[in-house]
């Protein structure tokens, strides 16, 4: 919003706040001089204390118009570092708004003027109308000339408007709504788990009142009958909330776990449809530990929070008009600790989650480590560094639990904080409570009602509190999640060319690469050459020289800098991607097997081929001889990544893999190198 419009809606507001709130508190005291009431105050009849209020106020709002109009740059970010203070501000003068309320109710004569409720009512909207201008002031962008050295940076990095980023608050919004969107298939268990819900939630809600009615019923109304069809209605209630509840624990457990698959589903299709590149610029583990443990952290946290914080809202509203029915001074006083509650639960929400992506961050460091040690055991363990690697290990979980005690010192203040507060609102209730029975307004069996009441709403609130921590810290997986979701691969393959007849005539024509990960390492400069279809081309050269580059760029892994690959005389671009890697086919000195029977494994990506061609490219890699001597011959398992079989059978059920799609192009990067001199022959031949 540009500066001017801000100061004129801040000032024309402040004046219309202090005319309104002057006139009202002359009408209200027309029997008497201003001078009159500051010597004569009384807290009980004069409302000069909030017309006090509102001058104190506008006074922070011309404050920080003024600093905001002086310096467009610096003013904002002051204002938004500064939020704690027209925080505190309004959420003191509401409550003492409230205090103000109560004590006209003892006076009785005071609270049925309606200038006095006019004056309550016009409290509240200026009180809000002023956290909404500190708002609107901390959020003017300014202008480029206003901008000090450092002042632009510092706009652009804190997300406001105007700095291309969205509020952090937007943001985590954004994504808790994207993330429900995901839980859009299983609306009709959503509305099963609603209605059992809110049937669980009105039962427990029914019960304090039925507490109370049966205490009235022998305290006061001495009778045996009242007593007793009370405690049946409380025994009727209890079970059938129970039951409800059952159910309704039991959908919401349902949808959740359907949700976590949905994500891992999703994060995992998104993964594999990245670009090469992507594998060699994110470590194995961080994407494995977004894979499990952050889908597993959102849908469980995520699950856990929405079910209580649906189940808690329900129950909130119920005890509320309870409440109010019984005493409306009493609900008063309660409501007074919430608004202080609310805000610790706020500023503890945003620290936790901060500490979440950290801590998340780290763990994924810690798996990282992990998976990078125990798939490289034999090397690990030939050089005797397994200590050595522990070590690194622990020192990485050190790194999260350094993070963790931060959380358990966060959450420590907050149940300080929170309990603090709640303590302090109930041993009021319990002397206003008192009060009001002895006076006559209240019956002893409502007080046990109301105080029950204040228990459950406690309890509703500190777990909605609990909630908003809870779902911040999913939040900050969530977004991990959907950064990988989101993102669009970089190279797309999306060629259409797929030949019914290809020859296999392979021509590099001024072929220019860099890896992503080495920008500065140029790996083929203005190379240039043929494979003709039906001979074999080797390429020979030096360690580091580029040949697996050429490899690389003739499986189209990697865009080029410059120049083309053709194929049959069309950019390899152009074909379509299943059709491109059945015609060229790879074999290379580590080939890569996966945890499936030798059958699964010879006809990887060809899930129709027969078994017989199976057999066929086995017999020309000279593998069918070892397989049938195992003992479950094809359906071996050949272990994760191979295992069960030695370097040399490896290679050639990779060999067998490449030959059984009968490609025109076949390329071999040291495919052979863990043979022996005859099993070699063989496989040449």
């Amino acid at each position: 919003m540009r500066l001017w419009k801000a100061v004129v809606v801040t000032l024309a507001f402040m004046s219309v706040d202090i005319c309104v709130t002057t006139a009202i508190y002359v009408f209200s005291h027309l029997d008497r001089s201003l001078l009159e009431d500051i010597r004569h105050f009384n807290i009980f009849d004069s409302v000069l204390d909030l017309w006090a209020a509102c001058l104190y106020r506008s006074c922070l709002l011309l404050g920080a118009t003024i600093g905001v109009a002086k310096n467009s740059a610096l003013g904002p970010r002051r204002l938004r570092a500064s939020w704690l203070v027209i925080t505190l501000v309004c959420l003191f003068v509401g409550i003492y708004a409230m205090v103000k309320l109560l004590l006209f109710s003892e006076v009785r004569r005071p609270i049925r003027d309606p200038w006095f409720w006019a004056l309550f009512v016009w409290t509240y909207i200026s009180l809000g109308a002023s956290f909404l201008l500190w708002w609107l002031l901390s959020t003017v962008r300014p202008s480029t000339q206003a901008l000090e050295p450092g002042a632009a940076a510092a706009t652009e990095a804190e997300g406001f408007p105007g700095s291309g980023l969205p509020p952090p608050e937007q943001a985590s919004g954004a994504t808790l709504q994207k993330l429900l969107s995901y839980t859009k298939p299983d609306v009709a268990f959503l509305v099963a788990a609603s209605f059992f819900l809110i049937v669980a939630a009105l039962g427990e809600t029914f019960l304090p009142y039925y507490t109370g009615r049966a205490i009235d019923g022998i305290v006061i109304q001495k009778s045996m009958d009242q007593f007793s069809t009370a405690v049946t209605i409380v025994c009727l209630l209890a079970i059938g909330s129970s039951f409800a509840a059952g159910i309704r624990g039991g959908i919401f457990t349902l949808i959740f776990a359907r949700l976590n698959i949905r994500l891992r589903n999703c994060l995992f299709r998104s993964l594999v449809s990245q670009e090469t590149s992507f594998f060699d610029e994110n470590r194995t583990g961080d994407l494995i530990s977004r894979l499990t443990s952050d889908t597993t952290m959102v849908s469980d946290l995520v699950s856990q929070n929405i079910n209580v914080f649906l189940r808690n809202t329900v129950k909130v509203t119920g005890v509320v008009v309870f409440m109010f029915s019984l005493s409306w001074q009493l609900s008063l006083v309660t409501f007074m600790g919430f608004p202080i509650i609310m805000m610790v639960s706020n500023i503890y929400g945003k620290y936790y989650k901060r500490l979440s992506k950290e801590v998340q961050n780290a763990l994924a460091r810690a798996s990282n480590t992990a998976e990078e040690t125990i798939s490289a055991m034999k090397t690990v363990r030939s050089f005797a560094n397994e200590e050595e690697e522990a070590e690194v290990y622990l020192r990485k979980l050190q790194q999260v639990y350094k993070l963790n005690r931060k959380e358990a010192a966060a959450y420590m203040y907050y149940v300080w904080g929170s309990g603090l507060t709640l303590l302090v609102v109930q041993v009021s209730i319990l002397y206003y409570g008192g009060h009001l029975v002895i006076s006559g307004q209240m019956t002893s069996g409502n007080l046990i009602a109301f105080i029950i009441y204040e228990f459950v709403l406690g309890d509703c609130m500190e777990s909605v509190g609990s909630v908003y921590s809870g779902l911040m810290q999913g939040v900050g997986a969530a977004e991990k999640v959907f950064e990988f979701i989101d993102r669009q691969p970089t190279m797309v393959h999306d060629g259409s060319l797929a030949p019914d007849h290809l020859e296999g005539r392979v021509d590099f024509e001024n072929v220019t690469f860099t890896y992503r990960t080495r920008p500065h390492t140029q790996v083929l400069q203005n190379v240039s050459f043929s494979l003709c279809p039906g001979k074999v081309t080797a390429l020979v050269g030096p360690s580091g020289s580029g040949k697996s580059s050429c490899v690389n760029i003739l499986e189209n892994f990697y865009p080029l800098e410059g120049g083309r690959v053709l194929l049959d005389g069309k950019p390899i671009s152009a074909y379509d991607h299943k059709y491109l890697h059945r015609v060229i086919s790879l074999v290379s000195q580590e080939p890569v097997l996966f945890a499936r029977s030798i059958t699964d494994n010879i006809s990887y990506g060809l899930p129709t081929v027969p078994f017989e061609m199976v057999v066929e490219a086995a017999q020309k890699a000279n593998a069918h001889g070892f397989i049938m001597e195992l003992q479950d011959g094809y359906s071996t398992e050949t272990g994760e990544k191979g295992a069960q079989l030695s370097g040399g059978q490896k290679q050639r059920v990779a060999m067998a893999r490449a030959l059984v799609r009968n490609p025109p192009v076949l390329i071999l990067d040291e495919a052979t190198s863990a043979l022996d001199a005859e099993s070699e022959y063989l496989c040449a031949r």
